[in-house]
């Protein structure tokens, strides 16, 4: 409820107060006497467009001073706002207007003009010849309606609220069980796929280590087959080698003295030994340069089987084993 109005310097009005009692208080005078000006007073400190203008002539500033009795929602939007309460339960708005600016306060404390015009939704309602304020507020429409309507609309907003908050859980409960179920249908298509992927591959154990030897073997093929080549010139009768030719004349040679001396017996079964170490040297690195032969598709099959057993194994373990026990489960 307004309790008073105090102007000063406003339009026509030098200083005016005025107190308003409980039930109906009417303005009454001729045109030009001040009404407007006093309702204006009222939009105005209340958050309406603040025109200098509107100072009287020869002052510097206009003031405006409303006091209201507030009712609990208005204390509320004090509260919310975090702004003082008077203990009387008052609330008293100011608003100086100067030719440069104007300040609102609210029970003293510097305010802005939004958190003016809401604390005004809850103190006053203006009505004019053919416009009613409150009604170009959204939200004040159900609340009106509600009013209206009385107590049974009240226990049946209550029931519905109740409905509105069922249907609410009810459609996350049923938003967060089609997430699941598509989280398991992702989790089982993922599932067949590195099942299929581990299948297809079919890796057999120590299979990297035996691909992993012959790829290394086949990556250094060359340097291989000249090293091992030059080896075998070197010891080997084909190869033009003398080693052997050398020995089996050494052999001989012992053979031919050994029945006088055991000792030098001993030395010609040595050689002996050493010979047939020999042949089969030369016979199987013989044997092991013909094998060594280098073919280009070979290689890329080896080097792309060979990637394929790492990515399973990037992927599912660290070895083939690991593979295999994945799969398993």
């Amino acid at each position: 409820m307004l309790l008073s109005i105090h102007v000063k310097n406003l339009a026509l009005i030098q200083e005016q107060e005025i107190e308003f009692g409980r039930g109906l208080n009417i303005l009454t005078g001729e045109t030009g006497a001040g009404k407007s000006v006093i309702i204006g007073s009222v939009n105005l400190a209340l958050g309406g467009k603040a025109d200098k203008s509107l100072i009287r002539e020869g002052e510097d500033s206009a003031l405006v001073e409303l006091v209201f009795s507030a009712e609990e929602e208005a204390l509320a939007c004090l509260r919310k706002m975090e702004l003082p309460i008077e203990e009387n339960g008052e609330i008293l708005i100011q608003r100086k207007m100067t030719t440069s600016r104007s300040i609102s306060r609210i029970n003293g404390e510097t305010v802005t003009m939004k958190q003016l015009q809401e604390l005004s939704q809850h103190l006053i309602s203006i009505h004019g010849q053919h416009d009613n304020q409150i009604l170009l507020h959204k939200q004040k429409h159900l609340e009106i309606l509600d009013d209206y309507a009385g107590d049974q609309m009240i226990a049946l907003k209550e029931k519905l609220s109740v409905c509105y908050r069922d249907y609410l859980e009810g459609k996350r409960e049923l938003e967060s069980s089609h997430l699941e179920e598509q989280d398991r249908k992702r989790e089982a298509d993922l599932a067949a796929y590195e099942v299929e992927e581990i299948e297809n591959a079919a890796p057999e154990e120590g299979e990297d280590e035996r691909l992993e030897a012959r790829y290394h073997k086949m990556l250094h093929a060359r340097k291989i087959a000249q090293a091992a080549g030059e080896a075998f010139s070197l010891v080997g009768e084909d190869g033009g080698g003398n080693v052997s030719a050398n020995i089996s004349s050494a052999i001989r040679l012992l053979s031919s003295v050994s029945a006088y001396d055991d000792q030098v017996n001993a030395f010609t079964e040595q050689l002996t030994d050493i010979e047939d170490l020999l042949n089969d040297f030369t016979r199987g690195l013989s044997g092991y340069l013909s094998d060594l032969e280098f073919d280009e598709t070979d290689f890329s099959e080896t080097e792309d089987r060979l990637n394929l057993l790492n990515h399973l194994k990037d992927k599912y373990g660290s070895s083939l084993e690991e593979v295999a026990a994945y799969l398993e489960e």
